[in-house]
């Protein structure tokens, strides 16, 4: 599975009358042709397996036609895209925390390595398999594939980590003094945007430090709250 192909059947679905006028049209899109000169089209049996993927994937549903999901990703393709992969379930836990254990403990992260650990926690994925889900994600902008072929998840910088908070933090209901559980808020936010804890910390603390009239935390006997100084 690639990037471009499920944005085609992505595209091409809200416009088909039927799954073979599906098919039909998607033999007319370049992410469906092969060969050096991409000259090549992929037969209809084969078009069709990618577009049984898409319904696995949750875009398409039972007459092909666009889900709800599916039409959240015509209008926000890449994250929509990007949270489907990372909450794909194996062994009853979701890609995003076995990719993020994988990363954190692996040196130097290609897609070999990576198989590896997965392997060692329960997951066995081939690297044909693995490498599509990579590849998705540094499309999406989630990771970044670097020189080697090596993963690693997008780092954020101190602004927009700042950034990120004020959006996230805008996007909840908060009491009448603007404050909200900011355990929660962190749960949500590391989830999110695949930080792992030690990282928001150490992005939350020198915030702190770099903007210290900005923040404001209230701890009570059982939750911490949080909100932005105006």
């Amino acid at each position: 599975m690639s990037y471009e192909k499920i944005k085609a059947i992505v595209k091409y679905a809200k416009k088909s009358e039927s799954l073979q006028d599906l098919i039909n049209k998607l033999g007319k899109d370049k992410a469906f042709y092969y060969g050096k000169n991409r000259d090549k089209v992929m037969i209809k049996r084969q078009r069709l397996q990618y577009i049984k993927k898409c319904k696995k994937l949750g875009l398409l549903d039972e007459d092909y036609r666009l889900t709800d999901l599916g039409k959240r990703a015509l209008l926000n393709f890449d994250e929509t895209l990007a949270e489907i992969i990372l909450n794909l379930k194996f062994n009853e836990r979701d890609f995003r925390s076995l990719l993020l254990e994988a990363l954190s403990e692996i040196k130097i992260p290609t897609a070999e390595e990576i198989q590896e650990k997965l392997r060692d926690l329960g997951v066995k994925m081939s690297l044909p398999e693995l490498r599509s889900y990579l590849n998705i994600l540094a499309k999406c902008g989630i990771i970044k594939k670097n020189r080697k072929y090596t993963y690693t998840f997008k780092e954020l910088n101190l602004d927009e980590f700042k950034n990120l908070l004020y959006l996230e933090y805008n996007k909840i209901e908060k009491d009448a003094t603007g404050q909200i559980w900011f355990e929660k808020f962190k749960e949500d936010f590391i989830k999110k945007y695949n930080l792992a804890t030690n990282k928001f910390d150490e992005l939350f603390n020198k915030l702190r430090k770099e903007y210290p009239g900005l923040i404001g935390l209230q701890k009570s006997r059982s939750k911490t709250w949080f909100y932005f100084r105006e």
